[in-house]
């Protein structure tokens, strides 16, 4: 089994003029959190697009697991937890409505780790979601992207405009989550302190290159 689970060799994306992604080459290695840091616009939200199979490598190559998640997307997806800096949560759902339907999609989900969290969190499930503040949306995603226990957990700035004490519990829980069973986790942030204290590995993203 390989060591890398993620792996982009010379990686370029371009949008009009502007190189999003100018040649880049990274590699996730299984079993530890890997932080991206860089200030907004520098790629880091491009890149994680590219490891989802949302956008399709221009040149360069994108590896997954070894599989190329725009050829696998099954594949490869099933495998990842993935909470967006925006959250897309269905506003009409109640939480665990939103348990149930994810649970349907992941044969790995562990309904008691997903109560546990909640209550670690102080969540009522019977809430919907639109009804929730910003911080009780990001501890829902985060307890929807982990509760399958992934092998990989991709977080796009996943404490962007939390509390300091919602980001404390949501950065332990990552840590926790990666460090039962020997996960791995990549995540951006441009808060350098954030990544700093996370990490096992730190990449930095400026303009488009590593």
């Amino acid at each position: 089994m390989s060591e890398d689970v993620v792996e982009l060799t010379n990686l370029s994306r371009q949008f009009g003029e502007m190189f999003a992604l100018d040649g880049v080459s990274l590699q996730v290695r299984r079993g530890y959190v890997h932080g991206l840091v860089g200030a907004n616009g520098s790629g880091k939200t491009t890149m994680i697009k590219h490891i989802l199979g949302l956008l399709k490598a221009e040149s360069g190559s994108v590896r997954v697991f070894g599989l190329d998640p725009v050829r696998d997307p099954v594949a490869v997806l099933r495998r990842i937890g993935y909470l967006s800096e925006e959250r897309e949560l269905p506003e009409w759902m109640r939480v665990d409505e939103l348990m149930r339907y994810t649970q349907a999609f992941h044969p790995n989900w562990n309904q008691a780790y997903a109560d546990e969290l909640l209550t670690n969190f102080g969540l009522d499930d019977s809430k919907r979601i639109k009804d929730l503040s910003k911080g009780m949306r990001a501890q829902v995603g985060l307890t929807v992207a982990v509760a399958h226990r992934p092998e990989l957990l991709l977080l796009d700035e996943p404490s962007s405009g939390l509390d300091a004490v919602v980001r404390r519990d949501i950065l332990n829980a990552i840590v926790r989550a990666v460090a039962d069973d020997g996960r791995t986790a990549l995540f951006s942030s441009h808060l350098l302190d954030e990544v700093e204290r996370m990490s096992d590995y730190v990449s930095m993203i400026d303009r488009g290159r590593v």
